[in-house]
C-alpha cells in the first residue's frame, strides 16, 4: 500500500475514534458526575461519623457496619427486603412469562394485540399515583377489595395494617404494576421460536408442556434471564410503593432497606451508617448479580 493511501487512512481512523470519543463524552461525564463519584463519597463517608450541619467528619473505623448489623431495625428491613427480592422477583418474572405465553401463542391475534396493550398500560403509570389508587383499593373498612371480599362472606382484612399482610400488599401493587413490563421483554423472545421447529415438535409427538420446556424456555432464556436480573434489582431497591402504602408499617414490618437509608440520611442525619447500608445494599446487589451470572450459564441459551 503506497504511503500517501496509509496516513489518509490512518487520518480517517484517528477522525473517526475521535468522534466516537465526543459522542460517548457527555454519558460518560455523566456517569462520573452522578454515578461512580457519589458511590466513593458514599463509601468514604460510610468509615466515618459525618456532621452535615459542620461539615466535620471524624474517621470511626467499621463502627458504623457494626451498628447497623447489630441493630434491630436494620435487620428486620434486610428480612424484609430480601423477602420483596424472592417474591417480587419470581412474581412478576413468572406472571410475564405466563401473559407472555398467553399473548403470543393462546390468544387469536386481535385479542392478543388488546390484551397486550392492556397488560403493559401500567408500566406506563407512575408509580406513586398508582400506589395511592392502591392504598384506596386496600382500606379495611372502605376498599374495594374488602367489599368484594365479604360480598363471597371472607371477613375483612387489613391489608395495609396486618404486620403479617402488609408486605403482601406491596406484592401485589408491585407485580401488578410491573408484570407488564415483563412480559412485553419475555414476549420479544418468543416471537423469535421459529414456528417451524414447533410444528415439527406436534408431528413428533410432543405435548404442548413438553414444547414449553424444552423448545420455548431455552431458546426465550435470554429474554427470561434479562427480566429476572432486573427485577431483583428492582426489588432490592424498592421504596416509593412501600412509602405511599404502609410507610413501612405496621412498626417496621414492610420497612425496607431504601427506606431505611432514607430515613438515617434526611430524618435523622446520620449520614455514616445511612453510607454504610447503601454499601451493603450495593454489595448484595453485586453479590446476587454475580451468582445470577454464573448460574444462568446452566439455564440460558445464546444462539
Amino acid at each position: 500500500m503506497p504511503k500517501k493511501n496509509r496516513k489518509k487512512q490512518l487520518k480517517h481512523f484517528r477522525r473517526r475514534t475521535a468522534a466516537a470519543y465526543l459522542f460517548t463524552l457527555p454519558s460518560f461525564i455523566g456517569f462520573m458526575v452522578f454515578v461512580l463519584i457519589p458511590v466513593v463519597w458514599v463509601f468514604v463517608i460510610s468509615f466515618q461519623k459525618y456532621n452535615v450541619f459542620s461539615q466535620s467528619s471524624v474517621f470511626v473505623g467499621l463502627e458504623n457496619y457494626k451498628n447497623v448489623l447489630t441493630d434491630a431495625r436494620s435487620l428486620e428491613a434486610l428480612k424484609n427486603t430480601l423477602w420483596y427480592t424472592v417474591f417480587c422477583a419470581l412474581g412478576n418474572t413468572a406472571l410475564g412469562l405466563l401473559l407472555a405465553v398467553l399473548v403470543n401463542d393462546i390468544l387469536p391475534r386481535k385479542l392478543s394485540i388488546f390484551f397486550r396493550s392492556a397488560y403493559f398500560f401500567p408500566s406506563l403509570i407512575g408509580l406513586t399515583f398508582v400506589a395511592i389508587i392502591w392504598k384506596a383499593f386496600f382500606q379495611t373498612d372502605a376498599g374495594v377489595i374488602n367489599y368484594y371480599l365479604s360480598q363471597i362472606g371472607i371477613a375483612k382484612i387489613g391489608w395495609l395494617s396486618s404486620k403479617s399482610i402488609s408486605k403482601i400488599s406491596v406484592l401485589i401493587l408491585d407485580v401488578w404494576k410491573n408484570a407488564g413490563m415483563s412480559m412485553l421483554l419475555i414476549l420479544a423472545g418468543l416471537q423469535n421460536v421459529p414456528s417451524e421447529l414447533m410444528e415439527v415438535a406436534s408431528i413428533d409427538g410432543a405435548g404442548p408442556m413438553t414444547k414449553f420446556w424444552k423448545i420455548t424456555i431455552p431458546l426465550a432464556s435470554p429474554q427470561i434471564f434479562f427480566v429476572l436480573i432486573m427485577n431483583l434489582t428492582g426489588a432490592l431497591r424498592i421504596y416509593e410503593s412501600i412509602l405511599v402504602l404502609t410507610n413501612g408499617g405496621p412498626g417496621d414490618s414492610s420497612r425496607s432497606l431504601v427506606m431505611l437509608i432514607a430515613e438515617k440520611g434526611f430524618k435523622s442525619f446520620n449520614y455514616g451508617e445511612a453510607s454504610a447500608i447503601s454499601m451493603l445494599l450495593f454489595l448484595m446487589i453485586a453479590v446476587i448479580t454475580a451468582v445470577q451470572f454464573l448460574g444462568s450459564k446452566k439455564w440460558v441459551f445464546y444462539e
